[in-house]
Formats: structure tokens, sequence, C-alpha cells
């Protein structure tokens, strides 16, 4: 029998396109939100598109991506996808007739990244949002996954209540288990314009992290910019660091992976974002001490820092107490530190991240469980001062053990032995 292409049907994507709609129609909250908060970061950051009529400007760039060609000998996997784009655009109209709000939603973090980081040159990056690492064996009797949440405060006024009980999770293909942002300022324009969602193809016949790259690559137009972290069956991890065109690789040879936010390690991505950091410094004519280089710095001493406390736990061997030090490590001035909670890295910087929300989760095995931190956006006050949700796995019951060692452990994330 004959392989699908696709892991979704042109009904499937119409309903996708109906539920994005509703989310906007009328003026709805979350969606209103969404679109200040990206004008005003927008604003902020490219002074230099302060004249644009970005109303207009949006409208062309979606005009332009559902206009381009896309070459079917070459990416043979997107065979019939177009019908299925304008599917889902048919669902949005049918429930939202607002060109600009359709344009916004599907294109505007694109129109950021391949137009303004490229075309116009920004104060700095896009806020550093997250952590995510991962341990393959651990004392717990399975893996554990460790994430931050971190984003502009003011953005927010509430989160949902964390909940438990969780079935075991388990890997049978090749899964995107972390993702953080990425961004290089003055960087490439992509050669392909067409909207690929990249989860909508079949990609069951990939089963090599090696072969998965490979196809990363080729699709290297339709994806990112980011830092993701990858996982096959078998519990191998594959970091990969990507901006608008270009990828760096690094495998994982001892079962554990991490990746943070708005920097590079992987030699070819760290020299090709400073060499862009170069040229988008020298056309605003900045000396040495500016906020975009503090900022550049410090993502990338934190970077350094979670490798180097992921791969001391692997060495010890993992647990949830363990993880739940690194995320909320505040142990270390900021902005080596991986929690953090609105510091400034330059009196001149604009927007302040905080961790938001906190996580650390053992996914199966016998001691399933989760620790969650979540700060109130209101008040600022760090999450490693907040008391966790501790919550089990389905049909794990709560041990008195783990509550007297969360207990034990005290100020976690504020010393690191």
């Amino acid at each position: 029998m004959e392989t699908m292409t696709f892991r979704i049907t042109k009904e499937q994507a119409y309903a996708q396109g109906r539920a994005a709609g509703e989310s906007y129609r009328g003026g709805a909250a979350g969606a209103e939100q969404c679109l200040r908060n990206s004008v005003r970061w927008i604003e902020l950051q490219y002074p230099a598109a302060a004249s644009l009529d970005f109303r207009r400007e949006l409208l062309d760039f979606d005009q332009l991506r559902m206009s381009a060609d896309l070459d079917l000998s070459r990416f043979p996997e997107c065979r019939g996808l177009r019908e299925l784009v304008e599917a889902e655009r048919r669902g949005f109209t049918d429930t939202c007739d607002d060109r600009f709000l359709r344009a916004f939603h599907y294109n505007n973090n694109w129109f950021c990244s391949r137009v303004l980081n490229v075309r116009y040159v920004g104060r700095a990056p896009e806020p550093s949002r997250c952590t995510d690492f991962w341990f393959a064996n651990t004392r717990e009797g399975g893996p554990i996954h460790g994430s931050n949440r971190d984003d502009i405060r003011e953005s927010y006024t509430s989160f949902p209540t964390p909940v438990g009980g969780g079935d075991e999770q388990r890997f049978t293909a090749i899964t995107q288990v972390g993702g953080v942002s990425a961004a290089v300022l003055c960087d490439e324009a992509p050669e392909q314009w067409f909207p690929v969602n990249l989860n909508w193809l079949n990609l069951a016949d990939l089963r090599t992290l090696p072969e998965y790259m490979s196809f990363l690559e080729r699709y290297r137009d339709f994806w990112g910019p980011g830092n993701q972290i990858y996982m096959d069956p078998e519990l191998n991890f594959v970091a990969v660091e990507k901006a608008n065109r270009r990828m760096g690789v690094r495998y994982s040879t001892d079962g554990a992976c991490a990746i943070t936010a708005c920097a590079y390690l992987i030699p070819e991505m760290a020299a090709f974002k400073k060499e862009r950091d170069a040229v988008s410094l020298k056309a605003r004519g900045w000396t040495v001490d500016n906020p975009d280089s503090r900022y550049w710095e410090g993502c990338e001493r934190r970077y350094h820092r979670l490798l180097k406390l992921v791969d001391e736990e692997n060495r010890r061997g993992a647990t949830l107490i363990g993880a739940a030090r690194i995320v909320l490590d505040h142990a270390v001035p900021f902005p080596d530190r991986i929690c953090v909670a609105g510091e400034k890295g330059h009196p001149d910087e604009k927007l302040q991240n905080w961790t938001l929300q906190t996580f650390v989760r053992c996914i199966s095995g016998p001691n399933r469980r989760m620790l969650c931190w979540q700060m109130d956006p209101t008040k600022p006050i760090p999450v490693y001062q907040t008391k966790p949700w501790y919550l089990t796995g389905a049909g794990v019951a709560m041990r008195p053990e783990w509550e007297r060692e969360l207990a034990e452990a005290g100020d976690l994330g504020g010393s690191q032995e």
C-alpha cells in the first residue's frame, strides 16, 4: 500500500482554519492581546521600520507567500499541499472575514524573521524564551524532561492551573521534544516562500536521526529559526540550532541533551551569528558597550552554564530534584543563571524576561510525576520563590518520601553542588 503523503485531510485543515478564525472573530481577548503585543514589540525592536505601513506590508507579504511557486521535483512530499493550505484559509475566512487578521495569524512570525530581521536592523533579537533539557537514563527509572518558559511578564495576566494524572509517555517515531527561540539580525532571506507546514507531512519513513536531519536540511527554508531537540524511539537525542536558512546539528553521545534560547554554540552557527552581529552593530554605529552585545553575551553564557549543569547531573545520575535544581538555577549572578526574574543586562534594554512557568517531569516508569512552578504574571515575584504543584502520573499514588525529599531540598536552584 502506498504511504500517505500527509497526516491531515482537507477537512481537517479546514477545521483548523475555522478554529483559528473563531479565536479572532469579534476581537477575542487573547487574539487582540497577541496583536497588540506584536505591534508593540515591532515598534520597540525595529526603529528603522517606524515608517512602515505594517498593515499593508503584512497583506502584501501574505500575497507573496500564497502566490509563490513550489518546486515539486525538489520537494515531492508536498504534492497536493497547496490544496490543504487553501482549505485551511477558507476555514479561517468562513469564521473571520478579515484579510489583515488572517495575514497576521499565518505570517506575522515569518514577516519578523524573513523580512524585518533581514531588511531592517533591530535593537535586539526577540527576548530569550525558554530552556529545554532531557535525560534518557535516570535514577527515577524513566526519562526526565526539564523546561522553563520565559517571556515578557507584562504580556500576560494569568495562567491555567497545572493538571496531573497523565499517562505514561512513549515515543514510536522521531519526535521534536523541545524548542526555544533563537534569531539572527541581518539574517539571510529564504529562497522558498510558499507556506509549508512540516507538521502536516507524513515522515514515518524517516527512521534515524541522520535521515531526519537530512530532510530538515533540504527543507531549511520552511522552518525555524530556533533551537530544537529531537528524540528517536531508542531515546537518542540531537540538538539543532537554526537561523533563517542555516542549521547546525549536535548529536548526544551520553543520553542527555539541552538547549536554551537566543544563542548558538555549534561552531559554524556561532561563527555565522557573530559575523552577522558585527554587520548589524556597524550599521547602527554602535560601540562595544551596547544592549545587543550584552544581551547576546548573556545568552551564550547561560547556554554554556546549562550544558555544564546538565552534564554534571547526568554523570551523577539524574533525579527529579536534580533536574529541578537546574530549571530553577539562580545560584550565580545574572546573566549566567538559568532562571531569570526581570534582570537587565544593560541600562538601555527595553524589554526584560522572566521565567514564568517551569516544570520537571519523569515521563515513564513507576516514578511518573512532575513538579510545576508558575508565577503570577501581575506580581514581580521570581518563580523560584513560589510554591510548586506536585502532580503524579495516572495510577501513581503520591508517596510520603517524595514530599519529604522536596521539603528537605531547601532552596532549589539557590546552590549547585
